[in-house]
């Protein structure tokens, strides 16, 4: 069963959020609450659709062509065979969409408020009960289901995004790949010993030879 929305997740920034989709290409109409707002610019990626999206000949391009508002982009896409590679679009009161194709939206806004209020208006045209955004935590995803209150995975931890510094990409790093290595050698403990090596003896101490013995080298 496709689901309009599949996940949401508050990104660091706390104005901008990330909705999942099962088929985001197919859900562009989203953007028609958007209408009112003025298009400031756009990069939009798109190739002509042969019918055969595994033999495409026909190269990708910019859409060049300039359009006042979201309403006139939508219906001049809805008139033509395109597949869609990229969508991007900053609208003049500060605000930003980018599409990644077949799976989810960013939405950037410019306030907690305004997030807020998107995203409690993308949840009641899905279709599911009202969210405590509030108790949500930042950079986590939370999932939808029907019949089912919105849930996150067990010990699901934040994932970085593009408004985290380097260093805390390093320190995420770092803390993930230890994390990963203790849930693996969790689950193969038969491995931990090699992975340790052999143990040392008591005296570690490494005593250089007095004499190198040519006859018999390394």
């Amino acid at each position: 069963m496709y689901l309009f929305i599949r996940s949401i997740e508050l990104l660091s920034n706390q104005k901008s959020l990330c909705v999942g989709m099962d088929a985001t290409l197919s859900n562009l109409w989203i953007l028609l609450h958007f209408k009112e707002l003025k298009i400031k610019s756009k990069k939009i990626c798109y190739q002509r659709y042969n019918g055969h999206h595994n033999n495409n000949a026909y190269p990708k391009r910019w859409l060049k062509k300039h359009f006042e508002n979201t309403a006139g982009l939508l219906n001049y896409l809805y008139s033509k065979m395109y597949d869609i590679h990229y969508l991007e679009i900053e609208f003049t009161n500060g605000w930003k969409v980018k599409e990644h194709p077949h799976h989810e939206f960013l939405f950037y806004t410019s306030s907690t408020e305004e997030r807020n209020t998107l995203l409690n208006k993308l949840v009641f045209i899905s279709g599911f009960d009202p969210i405590d955004i509030p108790s949500l935590k930042q950079n986590i995803p939370y999932y939808f289901k029907a019949g089912v209150p919105l849930y996150a995975l067990d010990n699901a931890p934040p994932w970085p995004d593009e408004f985290w510094s380097e260093e805390d990409r390093d320190a995420w790093r770092k803390a993930y790949a230890e994390s990963e290595m203790k849930e693996y050698l969790k689950a193969h403990p038969e491995e931990v010993q090699e992975n340790l090596g052999e143990p040392f003896g008591s005296d570690t101490t490494f005593t250089h030879p007095s004499v190198i013995d040519d006859e018999h080298p390394f």
